[in-house]
């Protein structure tokens, strides 16, 4: 079985949804001729914009999986980095 790329389907399926709105309404407004030129263009390029800022966090996260991810070189280094910082006894642990 394939390992999920996501913690969680939900935000990803929303954060999709969002953008797929923007980007159509950005189309239709672009095609629409209900509004002055100028207005559909800066109406357009707005949505646009929402929609690509909207996709910026998830292009984040897979990045920094990518970069920082436990099977690559870096995450092994940072978990091995942790592991030997790590006394191995908590502050509020009692001792017998």
């Amino acid at each position: 079985m394939p390992k999920p790329l996501f913690r969680s389907e939900l935000p990803v399926q929303s954060l999709v949804t969002i953008t797929q709105t923007a980007v159509s309404c950005g189309v239709g407004l672009l095609l629409a001729g209900k509004l002055r030129r100028s207005a559909q263009r800066n109406t357009a390029l707005a949505m646009l914009s929402v929609g690509a800022l909207s996709t910026l966090p998830l292009v984040f996260e897979l990045l920094s999986r990518r970069w920082d991810g436990p099977t690559t070189a870096r995450g092994m280094r940072r978990t091995l980095d942790r592991i030997r910082q790590d006394p191995g006894i908590s502050d509020g642990a009692e001792v017998v």
